[in-house]
């Protein structure tokens, strides 16, 4: 559910929580982002400290089993619940302290956030802490994590607090719930005009031929090609479209560069997670028509190679790896075009990509009133 815009008399915690609602944490004035800074982190290094801590067990559990097999043998099969080391328990307390980490990270933001601001960045500092020493402490300092990886983490978790990244995977997943109910009008537009040419790639021998050739790290960096020319046609689009935007409807107030970027960043996000979740549609659509309509003597024709010499089936379903292969390239590829589609084609500009600019204007109107409520506030 939405969050409502504030009205211009609403405290100024109501303006910054719907700036974050919209994807805006740039938008939160920096002094006002250092200052809650330990207070936002500590449910994340809280759950951060409690994971830790169970992989530290995980590792000793391990440590112990290594050792039980050295003593016994590699060929014996020895009983773990009866070794004298608690081996079981240890894997058990990992997968507890797994399972529950979520939840203590989510308590202690709760209570970080709606404590006074010194307990506040009190039970931040603690957690904080905690995430360093833990679990270092808990077990010896050579199970789970090393020092260096706590204290990245740590800064990770400062970072990523400051810089709001928190509050825009939240509006990510968000966003992810709004496009999966919104998919059939741009399947229905989309997919059918796409599927006249990309339906000639997947009957076409060469392709097929192309990818049983190519090795998994070949294959994940061609994906990572397309992958990159989409990002970047989106990037550039919507940038372009922004700055239009601002030239039209230029805020009041001049742009931070954070601002700036975070203004960019939320329209980009929104379309390539339309691209992803179409390339997933997609990806699937031709995985289930290749075991409909490729059998495996035509594949071995195409391919040029008995079925056992292109990977064979995956996992046991049958499924070839080569289809696999053409599947997603084709996945991508599809991808590529819809980004191309957002940023040439005006009646899909119209219907799916000026929804997004009206979202950009929507959260500089935002950032006004959040500006406004502060000059009230003497801030």
């Amino acid at each position: 559910m939405p969050t409502p815009d504030p009205t211009p008399a609403s405290s100024l915690p109501a303006h910054e929580d719907h700036l974050r609602a919209l994807g805006l944490p740039l938008m939160i004035a920096p002094s006002t982002r250092r200052r809650e800074l330990l207070s936002r982190s500590a449910g994340v290094s809280a759950a951060l400290a409690v994971a830790g801590t169970g992989l530290a067990a995980a590792d000793r559990s391990n440590d112990y089993t290594t050792a039980l097999l050295e003593r016994v043998g590699p060929d014996s099969d020895p009983d773990l619940l009866a070794a004298p080391e608690p081996i079981v328990q240890l894997l058990l307390l990992a997968i507890a302290l797994a399972a529950i980490a979520p939840l203590v990270g989510w308590l202690v933001s709760k209570t970080a956030r709606r404590a006074r601001p010194a307990i506040g960045s009190a039970l931040g500092l603690v957690s904080l802490i905690a995430l360093v020493v833990v679990p270092h402490v808990a077990f010896d300092p050579h199970d789970g994590p090393t020092h260096r990886t706590t204290l990245l983490a740590a800064a990770a978790v400062l970072v990523g607090t400051y810089t709001g990244l928190g509050s825009l995977v939240r509006w990510s997943a968000r966003r992810v719930r709004r496009e999966l109910t919104t998919m059939g009008p741009m399947v229905a537009r989309v997919l059918p005009i796409l599927m006249l040419a990309v339906l000639f790639l997947f009957f076409s021998v060469e392709i097929w031929q192309v990818m049983v050739e190519l090795s998994w790290p070949r294959t994940f960096a061609v994906l990572g090609v397309v992958v990159a020319l989409t990002v970047l046609l989106v990037g550039i689009s919507t940038r372009d479209d922004i700055l239009h935007e601002l030239r039209d409807r230029g805020p009041e107030h001049p742009l931070r560069r954070g601002e700036r970027v975070n203004l960019v960043m939320v329209p980009v996000v929104a379309t390539l997670i339309q691209a992803a979740l179409f390339a997933t549609l997609v990806f699937f659509f031709f995985l289930t028509l290749g075991w409909i309509a490729v059998p495996d003597v035509t594949e071995t024709r195409w391919t040029l190679r008995p079925l056992n010499d292109t990977g064979g089936l995956l996992f046991g379903l049958p499924v070839s790896v080569t289809l696999l292969r053409v599947s997603l390239m084709l996945a991508v590829f599809s991808a590529l075009n819809l980004a191309a589609a957002a940023a040439s084609d005006a009646a899909h500009k119209a219907r799916f990509v000026r929804p997004m600019l009206d979202e950009v204007v929507r959260g500089l109107a935002a950032r006004e009133a959040y500006l406004r409520a502060r000059r009230r506030g003497g801030r």
